[in-house]
């Protein structure tokens, strides 16, 4: 992968964890079809966090239910078939973004990370400073799901 890109994706990340965005976004992700051809059942996750935070404001740290899972919200933004980045109970949102680094890989902010997956990336923790192989899979509702390491969860959607 070329590394350069590979940095150019974390500081992007980065800006895009740092900076957070408003649910309303999330909200018309939901209701726009021609715009972005989101999977209806995406569309519907979409609603249902967009449900969940009645201030109108979702930032980083903010807990939620995606289905029936408890989640964390570590980014939101728009690119690579994604709105959404979360994370599970034991898992980090800086963890998170190095799964999803490494999932792009060489792919285009155009492309849909649905149709590279399922897949296994190998992912660095700041953390726990330890390396993790993580599978990732696109379930029914269109969410990828990448789980590994020690009960690791990362949710795209």
């Amino acid at each position: 992968m070329n590394t350069e890109l590979r940095k150019t994706s974390k500081i992007l990340l980065a800006g895009i964890v740092a900076a957070g965005l408003s649910v309303p976004a999330l909200a018309g992700a939901a209701e726009s079809d021609q715009v972005n051809n989101d999977p209806p059942a995406t569309k519907a996750l979409y609603g249902q966090v967009y449900d969940q935070f009645k201030d109108g404001k979702a930032g980083q740290g903010d807990s939620f239910k995606l289905g029936e899972r408890d989640a964390t919200l570590c980014m939101m933004g728009d690119g690579y078939g994604i709105r959404a980045l979360a994370v599970g109970p034991n898992t980090s949102c800086e963890f998170a973004g190095e799964v999803f680094a490494e999932l792009i890989g060489d792919a285009t902010p155009k492309d849909n990370l649905r149709n590279f997956t399922p897949t296994t990336v190998n992912a660095h923790s700041p953390v726990t400073k330890q390396d993790y192989d993580m599978k990732c899979v696109t379930g029914q509702d269109d969410l990828i799901t990448c789980n590994g390491g020690i009960g690791a969860a990362v949710y795209l959607f």
